[in-house]
């Protein structure tokens, strides 16, 4: 039995463009979304780490980012708004679970005012 790789030709792939991340509209962007995305989802991806991944995400996203620069007026807010779409999406799972979980203290609390 052989394996053969074939080439697929016309995807949708992308290689990472990191040269988008010198634009101001991209870093701003990136730092306003994950400001928003840690606020509303505390606990769940730090804000600096959040900044790093939706960095990575633009990256790897080179044609909608300079689309968006080239065509909306405040470039930025709509690059916030997308990335903080992007974050959701990414930890949508992970969100809903932390969110359902309760901690020690709390159940211990219940617990000892339920005896």
């Amino acid at each position: 039995m052989s394996v053969e790789f074939v080439e697929i030709e016309g995807g949708d792939h992308q290689p990472a463009d990191w040269s988008v991340l010198d634009l101001s509209p991209v870093t701003d962007g990136a730092r306003s979304a994950s400001y928003s995305f840690a606020r509303d989802y505390a606990g769940v991806v730090e804000r600096q780490d959040a900044e790093q991944e939706l960095l990575m995400a633009f990256a790897l996203r080179p044609r909608m980012v300079r689309a968006v620069i080239a065509e909306a007026d405040n470039a930025a807010g709509v690059l916030s708004f997308r990335g903080y779409r992007i974050l959701r999406d990414l930890h949508r799972t992970q969100a809903a679970h932390r969110r359902r979980q309760v901690s020690f203290e709390e159940n211990r609390a219940a617990l000892g005012e339920a005896r």
